[in-house]
């Protein structure tokens, strides 16, 4: 959590600017399809090769609850207990294959928003991540990176959130538009951004949440869009 807090310092320290609209995008299945593969020995010896996001969380999730771990990304708390999980392809942009429906979005720069790269990466990955954005001709000094490691998005966006206080003690972020392809991860972002109504306190009477959720059929990608229900 630490390099997490660290990632966004230069967020939290900027005076007020007319920034009202955060584009938010995820990087593995949402901005590029990568042949990275995750490597896992068990305390038993049994080894096993996962080969997408979906295969990871369901063996990680599947581990957790043979372990008895409760946490939102048991992966440290899995090496604690003897795994050996070998993500180093995830240092690397690893033959990447671009997700052009979403880095079409990305190319544009409306003026009142910022972009940002948030993955689930470490932090070792975010050069390699912004040199591949360049190459796509994403002006990456336009977006800024954060690895969470792994920690819940919908934090990283509450934090953002709060840290952006105007004199009326609301925030100046009204529209966080997130683009990510884990399930997981958006029914996190939608309980905490969402469903909370201890943000209603700091969310401007016109806040949106608009979560556009990447699916891969068979290797073509399109957008399905997942808006905020009104609480009753």
């Amino acid at each position: 959590m630490k390099l997490l807090l660290e990632n966004w310092r230069k967020f939290i320290n900027e005076e007020y600017e007319p920034i009202t609209t955060l584009r938010i995008f995820d990087f593995d299945e949402t901005i590029a399809h990568t042949e990275s593969e995750t490597r896992v020995k068990a305390p038993d010896g049994t080894e096993t090769t996962v080969r997408s996001q979906q295969e990871f969380e369901e063996y990680m999730n599947a581990a957790a609850a043979k372990e008895g771990v409760e946490a939102f990304d048991a992966v440290d708390a899995l090496i604690e207990l003897g795994y050996q999980i070998d993500m180093s392809d995830f240092s690397i942009v690893k033959k990447p294959h671009e997700i052009s429906v979403i880095t079409d979005i990305m190319r544009e720069f409306p003026p009142d928003s910022k972009t940002y790269v948030v993955t689930a990466r470490q932090g070792a990955s975010l050069g390699p991540i912004m040199d591949y954005l360049d190459e796509l001709g994403i002006d990456s000094s336009q977006v800024r990176p954060i690895a969470t490691q792994g920690e819940s998005k919908g934090d990283v966006m509450i934090a953002m959130m709060k840290n952006k206080i105007m004199d009326n003690g609301k925030s100046n972020i009204n529209r966080i538009e997130y683009y990510e392809d884990s399930q997981k991860n958006i029914d996190d972002v939608l309980t905490k951004v969402c469903e909370d109504p201890s943000l209603d306190d700091i969310k401007p009477l016109n806040f949106k949440l608009v979560i556009n959720k990447v699916i891969n059929n068979g290797g073509q990608y399109n957008i399905q869009r997942i808006e905020c229900k009104e609480r009753n």
